[in-house]
């Protein structure tokens, strides 16, 4: 296994991220280290992790040495969140790209994402933080953007998790689900949902189609279930025929929350290429298919 004198430094809590030289955000900025030494190089050599919104990437110097150094690239495509077609869905769509930009930072603060990182280690959130546009709002609640095929954001539903249990926060005078165009009071808007995760079918033809209930659920099993392309409905009445023609010709699979199965299943004779997971058929407790991962 190849060996590098430079890498960036490896998550271990806060003090581990520093603030971007160039867009100033604090906690996003990772440092390279030297593994002969274990110092850190220059204040400024290291990577943004706001690779869309900022993009700053200062490698080590190589001069005229062999000397070596590790730059991880991203395995998932990326899709391209600005853009937008001739006839937005909403007159407040720029105010929303704004909103989204912003959101993408400060998971230190992100009950999910820290309950991610200590679960499945810093890759895995870094991965699906970055491939599902996973965002946080300025309490620590985690931001799930709703971003069409078409790459236009919909809306994000603001939800609070619990960073070490990965449950909703609940019993606290914060509502359990907020959305983001309410919360700024975004003047003309109407809500037109999507998928969670819709925007990655583009960039992923080949994997066959799992639907959860839950984006928890659906950003967890991307983990533990990656032979599928996860999405999710935010809801138990958010699954429709009219909804998953965006997914025309791909292989689908639901995977209803417990007591969900029988609409589910009426959805899903109306859909081609659709089957449903049996797993949870005869539970009502509640449950859903991340309580068995």
């Amino acid at each position: 296994m190849k060996t590098y004198r430079y890498t960036l430094q490896p998550y271990k809590g806060r003090n581990t991220r520093y603030t971007c030289p160039q867009c100033g955000c604090k906690d996003v900025f990772v440092r390279y280290i030297d593994t002969n030494t274990g110092e850190h190089l220059a204040e400024d050599v290291g990577r943004c992790n706001r690779e869309q919104q900022c993009g700053y990437h200062k490698p080590p110097p190589k001069g005229n040495t062999n000397i070596e150094y590790r730059n991880p690239k991203k395995q998932i495509q990326q899709p391209n969140i600005y853009h937008t077609t001739n006839q937005p869905i909403n007159q407040s769509t720029s105010q929303l790209k704004a909103i989204f930009k912003n959101s993408l930072c400060c998971y230190p603060q992100n009950g999910l994402a820290q309950y991610i990182y200590h679960t499945y280690g810093w890759q895995a959130m870094e991965r699906v933080l970055d491939a599902y546009r996973i965002g946080s709002h300025t309490d620590g609640s985690t931001i799930f953007w709703q971003i069409d095929a078409q790459q236009r954001i919909r809306s994000g539903k603001v939800i609070q998790y619990d960073a070490q249990t990965g449950h909703r926060i609940k019993g606290t005078d914060t509502p359990p689900v907020r959305w983001v165009h309410s919360l700024h009071k975004l003047q003309g808007f109407t809500l037109h949902q999507c998928f969670f995760g819709e925007h990655l079918l583009k960039g992923n033809r080949r994997l066959p189609i799992a639907i959860a209930e839950s984006e928890k659920t659906a950003a967890i099993a991307s983990i533990r279930m990656p032979q599928y392309l996860w999405l999710a409905t935010g809801g138990i009445r958010n699954l429709s025929a009219e909804k998953c023609s965006v997914l025309e010709g791909r292989q689908i699979i639901l995977f209803p929350d417990a007591g969900a199965w029988d609409y589910w299943h009426s959805i899903a004779t109306q859909i081609r290429k659709c089957s449903i997971s049996h797993v949870l058929q005869h539970h009502t407790d509640g449950s859903d298919i991340a309580d068995y991962l």
